[in-house]
């Protein structure tokens, strides 16, 4: 049980990094590039380069919170009770909005902080970078989050061992239907 309410708590956090990938392909959205460094460089690297947008920053936020409203209304139609994430059992929407919300932007914050350090020390845009690549956007929601929320060291645990297997699972799929250019 401890796993599928890690899994369950940290589906915004999941949602907004795939889902701020995927921007890029929506017609709609698909002109909206502005880099999110506004292409400045810092001793002639770029700060974070053209791969991190205003764009996925907001969409995939967006979906993070769309994510939460969705749990929240699992959660309020379901007689599932959730042992370890207590506070999801009689939280209001507010809560649920909050949470995703801190989830998906420091999941986006992480993996631009990320970025940022590849830059610096010369790691190319779309290089891999294991395990940073694969924990940056799971560090960077926890940090967040639990500025409202702490969701206890076993979840935590649990998601610093699966996420990676996780995250690499889902490049590998994004990758095979074309959606990704690596499979890293």
């Amino acid at each position: 049980m401890l796993i599928l309410e890690a899994f369950f708590f940290a589906i915004p956090l999941y949602v907004s990094n795939s889902f701020a990938s995927l921007s890029m392909s929506i017609p709609k959205l698909k002109d909206w590039s502005t880099p999110i460094d506004l292409g400045k460089s810092i001793n002639n690297k770029r700060i974070l380069g053209d791969g991190k947008t205003f764009r996925g920053l907001t969409f995939g936020t967006f979906c993070a919170i769309i994510a939460g409203f969705l749990q929240y209304l699992f959660v309020k139609k379901s007689c599932i009770n959730f042992e370890y994430l207590i506070s999801f059992n009689n939280a209001s929407l507010a809560f649920f909005l909050i949470t995703s919300f801190l989830l998906g932007f420091g999941a986006l914050v992480g993996d631009s902080i990320k970025s940022l350090i590849k830059r610096r020390v010369g790691i190319k845009r779309g290089r891999p970078w294991p395990p940073f690549d694969q924990l940056d956007f799971l560090v960077g929601s926890i940090l967040f989050v639990s500025i409202y929320y702490f969701p206890g060291w076993k979840i935590i645990l649990v998601l610093l061992i699966a996420t990676p297997i996780l995250h690499l699972l889902s490049n590998i799929t994004a990758y095979l239907l074309n959606l990704k250019e690596v499979w890293w």
